[in-house]
């Protein structure tokens, strides 16, 4: 009679197996981690491109909107330049800033406040290449007048300013109340220019009433 052989082998893993597999686990976790940081850091880049996306239509539309409701009015600013002005800016020193004017259409319902709708604005470009807007809460603005500033774009190397009348265009508008320089421009071009190369380019008409 023969007798069935026993079988000598242990179920389980051997060492080499065990290997094997912690092997493969290893290049799948780093290959997960990988995959999850790209996709951590596309969300920021996507975050931040909304933002700056956001930041330069807000820009735009606040300088569009402060062009288009230009009125003719003259004021002269707190820092005592030289005599009223109402529209100016570019390359000339009359404004401490790249653009002055004075705007209309500041909501006041009902004339609840005892003020116009009128506000004088300025532009300037700081040293740390901030684009700032700066309007004061009148037009005939004293020292201790109401201001709201606020920074529009960050890391500007450099604005430059075209003003249009007609087909002719000048790199700086000097406007007054009397004539003949209480005219206005037709069209305004600005080209701003950022540290990383970036442009960005507005053209607004200019209004004219009141």
């Amino acid at each position: 009679m023969i007798r069935p052989q026993s079988s000598a082998r242990q179920a389980g893993f051997t060492l080499a197996e065990m290997l094997v597999a912690l092997f493969i686990l290893s290049i799948l976790a780093v290959a997960g981690g990988n995959l999850l940081l790209r996709a951590t850091a596309s969300g920021e880049q996507l975050r931040d491109r909304e933002a700056m996306v956001r930041e330069l239509d807000i820009a735009q539309a606040l300088i569009r909107g402060d062009l288009e409701a230009v009125v003719k009015r003259g004021t002269e600013p707190v820092d005592a330049y030289d005599g009223p002005m109402t529209l100016a800016g570019g390359e000339t020193n009359r404004v401490d800033g790249l653009l002055h004017l004075v705007r209309n259409g500041w909501m006041n319902p009902d004339g609840t406040a005892p003020r116009s709708d009128l506000q004088t604005v300025l532009y300037d470009l700081s040293a740390d290449g901030e684009l700032v807007r700066t309007a004061w809460l009148r037009p005939d603005a004293t020292a201790s007048t109401p201001i709201a500033k606020r920074v529009l774009l960050r890391d500007v190397a450099e604005v430059e300013l075209a003003f249009w009348k007609g087909d002719q265009m000048s790199a700086y508008w000097e406007g007054t109340p009397e004539q003949p320089a209480n005219d206005l421009p037709d069209l305004v071009d600005i080209r701003i220019r950022f540290d990383d190369g970036r442009t960005l380019t507005i053209a607004s008409g200019v209004g004219g009433g009141g």
